[in-house]
């Protein structure tokens, strides 16, 4: 599949090594030219950089992995999406008076997409590319009211090592799923767990 990640930085990178893994061809979709790791586009002839627009335009997939206070700037950058699937992957953990309840809710009524989705906001750089973490079987969650993306989604997180993708509701539920991302923030940052920290359920 053609996948656009919106996004610098090291979260960005590692979702576009691992779907690239997985032999999805990647578009990184950057706000500046030459934000990206030249080393990291010479590995992988399949991983692209790019503007937004000709990310967004080329892919079947769009994940946006930037601060929730630029999603709604870069939502008017993106192309025709509507038919397109879009994963909010940015976490709120820093809440502040905004229009939107949250990000996706901005992307919707932005770009009319019809198939936007939370998910991967509750995992930090290690969870996306260490092997030691899919050895463990840790779990996402993706939230929202497309199954057609929800179904999309579960395929991602496999391809990029998680053991199971949860369906956490609808969008009456994304706040609960932004407050799981705060939770970990507060243990990674706050009480100094560390970044090397992800979420598994356990089934007796």
């Amino acid at each position: 599949m053609n996948i656009a990640i919106i996004g610098e930085g090291t979260v960005s990178e590692n979702m576009a090594q691992c779907l690239a893994k997985a032999g999805h061809e990647i578009y990184l979709g950057l706000r500046e030219e030459g934000a990206v790791s030249e080393s990291l586009l010479e590995k992988f002839e399949n991983i692209h950089a790019c503007t937004v627009g000709f990310a967004s335009s080329e892919a079947d997939i769009i994940v946006i992995a930037i601060p929730a206070e630029e999603v709604r700037e870069m939502a008017y950058q993106m192309d025709d999406v509507r038919k397109k699937i879009i994963i909010g992957a940015t976490g709120n953990v820093y809440p502040k008076p905004v229009e939107f309840v949250h990000t996706i809710n901005a992307i919707k009524a932005i770009t009319g997409a019809e198939h936007v989705v939370k998910c991967f906001n509750c995992a930090g750089y290690e969870d996306i590319l260490k092997s030691s973490f899919r050895k463990q079987g840790v779990d996402m969650f993706v939230a929202g009211d497309s199954k057609k993306a929800k179904e999309m989604v579960k395929l991602l997180a496999k391809d990029m090592g998680f053991a199971n993708c949860y369906d956490f509701g609808d969008n009456d539920t994304v706040p609960l799923l932004e407050d799981m991302a705060k939770c970990w923030y507060n243990l990674a940052i706050t009480q100094k767990l560390g970044e090397k920290i992800s979420f598994k359920l356990v089934r007796k």
